[in-house]
């Protein structure tokens, strides 16, 4: 304990040298989250204006007297006969609610407004001051200070571009997690407040909920863009005013066809977008059945049924990779407009410069300046398209919120406000029950920190393997196709610039013109096939890792033991679900992201490597800097984004947090004191741990892209100084200045596409733990019984004692006896643990820790699990059916006629009920089985059991509202249908057993009573002992 409180006095002592320096501290954390692991203390605490409950108490004073406002004006509507202002929709515009936020926020957007300006006028100062180099090159100027002086601005100028970038991204992420976490904490306390008045309404409106959620989310994130909507327009302005100064009007023939070439982009967007609806009815379909699975799954192992479920489990998959196969080839046309879009502009644009006019000749800086100043254009050119869309959307999600905050009374507590160290309530009655401690407390756990990196070590190769090698290698080379056809292009271009210079006459400029101008066309061409055939390359590699995966979790997951410590049902249904889709559609978009940076970086490098030789000297340190950095930072942000995915710790753990406090209350005093405690207390610190767990995240990403940054800067500087020094020709100039211009932005999307691969690999890592799990016994063995076996039913225990389970469950303890064929035995216990442990062992979930089990003289431990549990029924006491037809309810594997399953329903007087039924043998039961009685289920089961012509049954006592004459008809059927077979009814009421044999009494694990219910009469209550 005194080690533990000393390492963490010099933790803080180390991390509060370290705060006044951001820079220096994410330094210390990356260094800390390599050697060890992480933990909430470690992180950064937030400055005082940053802080949420600062800006929380900011808000809430902003939005009261906004609220204010509203009731005054309604009050002067109400008095003039109007209608309340605050049930008029129209009226909120949410400019209320934007202006709070305004009110909020103001300080840090008025920063981030400079930020984005200098920004904006850095990266157009980059690619001018890069011009100046290829002018100063192309005047064969002696090499002196004035080149010095260039190529110090060109570094100067690009790091001062990367600084503001790094601080423009970093502050509106913090502020769009700070507004995130003040909008959903509102958000939150405002359905809590509605729920405590209209609690009938509210909490069953789950989608409601969800949807403000996501409004408040949505909302947040506009805050920003909002704030910076301005850039867009002015970057436009600023790119075509540059390009016009070159091209002239030729620049509006790639302006116009990157127009024209929007409405087919949206045409494929919007039946991508129809795709992906589709494809999420069909995902919502197999997650009901998973779920079904899942929780029935005890039923479902006895049965021997998995065979059945994962039949059709395969099958909604199928459909499933279906839909992601044809949106997979979709992608192929994404691909082809964030790739092949800049040459068709590009292009488009040269060629009509250089054939409106015969005199009009490319210049090495005219190349440079096209192709930089179009790379550029793109993006801002889309978003202000796109305004329209973006300020309608703003305008509907503040006004949705807004009209949610002034429904009523928001009741605001000023909880948020108050610090995280002031002093709570002295009531003893305000301290949270232990549901919620407990909760806390969870969310405080740690995973080893080296165990965890060779899980994520295990997890990639997993998905390489799954993925294929061949494909591995076949989208590598075709990857590498593509950025070498690039760098080609841009060859072609000042390639041709120098030998214009030599061609003597029109006609040999028109002859070179021409030629030029086709290769760059046929290089164009080979890049859209080679860009297709990447597409189809990453769709098949990636359906066959999906379906690869999933068949093994599924086949993994129905191997589980019965009562398994490993059977986490909401880990699973994590991993069969949301995290299969995460590995479906997220996965392969950023393995393109990455493989596409990581090409375009090494091809770069090796084109100037092999143009300047010299440079291949830097190439080696510079590669091992960077991968110094990416490791080191791969852990730290892994814990980060392992912290922030804890459910402990996520926002939408509220609703879970009290939802345990309101279940187990007794009266309202009670539930409202709690619920209080509950917002009051853990509210408080998981808005805090969120906020500052994303905001790390988001100053370890910022850094780590700083850095990288930083490398290009570099390299743009000594390729600047030996260009100048050695003074090639200035179209090999122009072509290393873009080769060196566009690594810095192939080296800014690296760190943030090995960020997101990071976070898919904690999906990975999920289904990499959930197939280490223990798996039970084989289902078949070379040791296969009779075919007929069991003909008697006679069942020995043998000093049998057996493991006792996992769910707690007691062992059996020295069971001596024997149960002849065709007895009908009654089993009663205390308590139904005894009862269900004598079921666990003849289905063999628990094994034997010694003695033997016979059945008919044979020992079931020598056989698989589906030979043993496929010759035993059970009817249970809560009988189930799985959705599907009623006939697959009954014979899965279509193993009898359907004469032979109407028998089986007559016999249990069922025959008359199906066949008013619409589909009769097909009539779906769904998952609820509403369309049958409880009575009826459990005859439903007994027709399962005839059916399967098993000599030993099972029947566990019904639930007290189970219909007293059906459950005498089940008892009569089975008297006269399984008159020959062994029965066991197993009960906790002495009294349903007397019509038995004999009567086997449990207790704690032991036969204490084996004998005819006459006898043990005899002896006093058959629970004397």
């Amino acid at each position: 304990m005194r080690r533990r409180c000393s390492l963490s006095f010099t933790r803080f002592g180390t991390l509060y040298c370290f705060q006044t320096s951001p820079v220096l501290y994410n330094m210390r954390m990356v260094v800390m989250g390599h050697r060890g692991p992480l933990q909430l203390f470690d992180l950064l605490k937030l400055y005082n204006e940053d802080s949420v409950h600062t800006l929380c108490s900011v808000f809430d004073h902003e939005w009261e007297k906004q609220q204010n406002n509203y009731k005054e004006r309604s009050d002067l509507e109400d008095d003039s006969g109007r209608k309340s202002l605050l049930v008029t929709s129209k009226t909120n515009a949410g400019y209320s609610l934007l202006y709070t936020l305004w009110k909020t926020f103001h300080p840090s957007l008025i920063k981030i407004v400079l930020l984005r300006l200098s920004s904006d006028l850095f990266s157009i100062l980059v690619p001018i001051t890069i011009r100046w180099v290829i002018l100063f090159s192309e005047r064969q100027a002696m090499f002196g200070w004035t080149g010095y002086t260039y190529a110090l601005v060109v570094f100067g100028a690009l790091c001062c571009g990367a600084f503001s970038q790094h601080h423009f991204e970093k502050r509106s992420r913090i502020i769009t997690a700070n507004a995130h976490a003040i909008l959903s904490g509102t958000v939150y306390r405002k359905i809590k407040t509605l729920s405590l008045s209209h609690s009938s309404r509210w909490h069953s409106d789950t989608s409601h909920r969800e949807d403000m959620l996501g409004e408040a989310e949505r909302v947040a994130e506009l805050v920003v863009t909002l704030a910076c909507i301005w850039s867009s327009p002015l970057r436009v302005t600023l790119y075509l005013g540059l390009l016009w100064a070159k091209l002239g009007p030729s620049v509006l023939v790639g302006v116009t066809l990157l127009l024209v070439l929007i409405p087919v982009k949206s045409a494929v967007e919007r039946k991508a977008k129809q795709l992906r609806r589709t494809h999420r009815v069909i995902r919502e379909k197999s997650e009901q059945l998973i779920k079904e699975m899942l929780h029935k799954y005890q039923a479902l192992k006895l049965l021997t049924w998995e065979s059945w479920f994962f039949q059709r489990v395969t099958e909604s998959r199928t459909r499933e990779l279906e839909m992601l196969r044809i949106q997979g080839f979709l992608t192929a046309f994404s691909m082809l407009d964030s790739i092949c879009m800049p040459f068709l502009v590009i292009f488009s644009s040269l060629g009509a410069f250089v054939l409106v006019d015969d005199g009009n000749v490319l210049t090495s800086s005219q190349i440079f300046t096209s192709v930089c100043f179009f790379r550029l254009l793109r993006p801002p050119l889309l978003e202000f398209l796109g305004l329209f869309s973006v300020l309608k959307q703003a305008q509907q999600s503040f006004c949705y919120l807004e009209k949610i905050f002034l429904t009523e009374d928001l009741g605001t507590s000023q909880f948020l406000t108050k610090g995280a160290t002031e002093e709570s309530s002295a009531d003893s009655t305000q301290q949270p029950c232990d549901e919620c401690q407990e909760k806390q407390n969870d969310s405080d756990e740690k995973r080893d920190h080296y165990h965890f990196r060779n899980e994520f070590r295990e997890a990639c190769w997993l998905y390489l393997g799954a993925f294929g090698w061949h494909w591995v290698s076949v989208c590598s080379l075709v990857y590498l196709s593509v950025c070498a056809v690039s760098l080609a292009q841009d060859g072609v271009l000042c390639m041709w610039t120098g030998e214009a210079k030599e061609v003597q006459g029109l006609d040999g400029w028109k002859e070179l013109r021409n030629s030029r101008l086709s290769a760059y066309a046929l290089l164009g061409l080979l890049q859209a096939f080679l860009v297709c055939c990447a597409a189809y390359c990453l769709t098949c590699g990636s359906l066959k890792a999906s379906r690869t995966l999933h068949t093994e979790l599924l086949s993994d997951v129905l191997h589980l033991p019965v009562h398994s410590q490993k059977m986490n049902t909401r880990k699973l249904m994590q991993a069969l679900t949301q995290d299969m889709q995460v590995i479906d559609e997220e996965l392969p978009k950023h393995l393109h992201s990455i493989l596409k940076s990581l090409l375009d970086v090494l091809s770069t490098i090796t084109l100037i490597s092999f143009i300047i030789p010299v440079f291949s000297l830097a190439v080696c340190p510079m590669i091992i800097l960077l991968l110094h950095i990416q490791s080191r930072i791969s852990s730290t942000h892994m814990q980060i984004r392992n912290m922030e995915a804890n459910p402990a710790v996520s926002l939408t753990s509220l609703a879970r947090v009290t939802q345990c406090a309101e279940a187990s209350l007794s009266g309202p005093e009670h539930r409202a004191v709690c619920l209080k405690h509950c917002l009051q207390a853990f509210t408080q610190n998981l808005l805090l741990k969120y906020n500052t767990i994303n905001t790390e995240s988001i100053c370890v990403c910022s850094w780590v892209v700083l850095w990288f940054d930083g490398v290009a800067g570099i390299v743009l500087l000594l390729v600047s100084l030996i260009l100048l020094q050695t003074q090639p020709e200035s179209g090999l100039v122009a072509l290393t200045l873009i080769c060196s211009f566009n690594i810095k932005e192939a080296l800014h999307y690296c760190p943030q596409a090995a960020s997101v691969i990071t976070t898919d690999m904690l999906s990975l890592q999920n289904l990499f733990d959930s197939a280490k799990a223990e798996k039970e016994a084989e289902w078949t063995v070379n040791y296969r019984p009779p075919y007929d076996w069991p003909q008697h039913g006679e069942v020995k225990f043998r000093n049998y004692e057996s493991e006792a389970s996992s769910d707690g469950t007691p062992a059996l303890r020295g069971v001596h006896l024997t149960i002849l064929k065709g007895e009908k035995i009654g089993v009663v216990s205390r308590q139904k643990t005894d009862t269900d442990v004598l079921i666990n062992s003849l289905f063999r979930s628990v094994e034997a820790r010694s003695g033997a089990l016979l059945i008919d003289n044979i020992n079931i431990s020598r056989m698989g699990l589906h030979d043993l549990r496929g010759r035993l029924q059970i009817i249970s006491q809560v009988p189930v059916l799985f959705s599907g037809p009623l006939r697959a309810n009954l014979d899965p594997f279509a193993e009898h006629s359907d004469a032979q399953v109407w028998l089986a329903l007559e016999l249990c007087h069922l025959k008359e009920s199906v066949q008013q039924m619409p589909a009769q043998l097909l009539h779906p039961v769904q998952r609820t089985a509403l369309a049958f009685s409880f009575g009826q289920r459990r005859l439903l089961c007994l027709a399962r059991a005839l059916l399967a012509r098993v000599r030993i049954l099972l029947v566990e006592e019904p639930l007290h509202h189970v219909d007293p004459e059906t459950e005498d008809l089940l008892q009569q059927v089975i008297h006269a249908e399984f008159k020959d077979c062994t029965v066991l009814f197993l009960s906790q009421n002495p009294l349903s057993v007397l019509h038995t044999d004999r009567v086997l009494v449990l207790d704690k694990g032991q036969a204490v009573k084996f004998d005819a219910p006459s006898t043990l009469l005899q002896q006093g209550p058959l629970f004397s002992q």
